[in-house]
């Protein structure tokens, strides 16, 4: 049991590592508005080329696959368990998994797509404006990332472990001495298990 959990949590880790360093590297790279070029004689906006595309469906990618193998390797839905195994702490911290895998693919996804927006608008008053991602879009999605796959580690962790039950019978002291009668007295037997008959 401590080698199947000790490679649950190795693995979640890993996969939230990932997904937290890949969105942590799309923050680095993304297009800055200091790096845009408006062109006025097409009414663009020219965007340098930047890895932020990448890196942000790369992580949003990798939060999904840790997503999966939490709820996999929980056993389905945690939240809804009715083992007598899941706690309410498990069943919150699962909860909270979800949320933040969802909010983390959102954002990643969003800013990955507006990382990647070329052209630009002209408003009202004749001004071209060129839209980038705002600081801190890929990084906040890194750390909910993070935090999701910590939540399910957490979760699984504190699922009690199965109690095993043995079957014991308890001690039987027969009465000793001469003026006792078994029928009289009976004593209280355990039911004797046979094992099946091969025909």
């Amino acid at each position: 049991m401590e080698n199947k959990m000790l490679g649950f949590c190795a693995i979640a880790a890993v996969l939230g590592i990932i997904s937290a360093a890949t969105g942590f590297a799309g923050e680095a790279t993304r297009v800055k508005a200091s790096e845009v070029i408006v062109d006025y004689i097409d009414d663009t906006c020219v965007y340098p080329s930047s890895p932020a595309l990448a890196l942000g469906i790369v992580s949003a990618v990798f939060t999904i696959i840790t997503r999966i193998y939490i709820s996999i390797s929980f056993g389905g839905a945690g939240c809804c368990r009715t083992d007598p195994n899941s706690t309410p702490v498990s069943k919150l911290l699962f909860v909270l998994s979800w949320v933040a895998s969802v909010v983390a693919v959102v954002l990643l996804l969003a800013a990955a797509g507006l990382n990647n927006r070329q052209g630009g608008e002209v408003d009202s008053y004749g001004y071209i404006k060129c839209y980038v991602v705002k600081p801190g879009i890929f990084a906040a999605g890194a750390i909910l990332a993070l935090l999701s796959a910590v939540f399910g580690i957490a979760a699984y962790i504190t699922v009690a472990p199965p109690t095993t039950q043995t079957n014991t019978y308890p001690a039987v002291a027969l009465p000793m001495g001469t003026n006792v009668n078994p029928e009289k007295n009976p004593v209280p037997f355990p039911p004797q298990q046979y094992p099946p008959q091969q025909v």
